[in-house]
């Protein structure tokens, strides 16, 4: 498992430095429910807890962290953080959703995230943050994707 802030630094440096906040919490999303369901064990790929905020899955600390940018492109403000070691199926995973990312809006982020019986929709309550995604509830929501 990985600090937040490191796997943001790794999917950012694999996406050029393009893509905004919203994009990164997707995107970490993502890479997160696949590390869930590839790893052994079902590990997850970050250590903190997903929130369900109105826009999809979030991680507070990565929100935080890059909000003062905007809808603009993150910039490179984590120099002091590690990188995900490379040739792992975290950095692999994460090196995925930036090419994933390529062409698509902030919106088909949402909507992918937000997949009706899925681990947000499961958690979410409109206006309300603190929220938690359980990793049981994202593996479920593999699992249901895959059926």
């Amino acid at each position: 498992m990985y600090n937040s802030l490191s796997a943001l630094k790794t999917l950012c440096n694999h996406s050029n430095w393009t893509i905004s906040n919203l994009q990164a919490n997707k995107l970490l999303y993502i890479a997160h429910m696949l590390h869930i369901a590839k790893s052994p064990n079902n590990e997850p790929l970050v250590q903190e807890a997903f929130e369900a905020w109105d826009y999809g899955p979030v991680l507070p600390s990565v929100y935080h962290s890059a909000k003062a940018f905007g809808d603009k492109p993150i910039r490179n403000i984590y120099q002091n953080q590690i990188t995900v070691v490379p040739n792992t199926l975290a950095y692999e995973l994460l090196k995925e959703a930036a090419e994933f990312n390529v062409g698509k809006p902030a919106s088909k982020l949402v909507a992918i995230t937000h997949w009706e019986g899925g681990a947000w929709a499961k958690n979410y309550i409109a206006g309300a943050r603190g929220q938690l995604i359980s990793n049981a509830d994202i593996l479920e929501e593999v699992k249901a994707r895959a059926a």
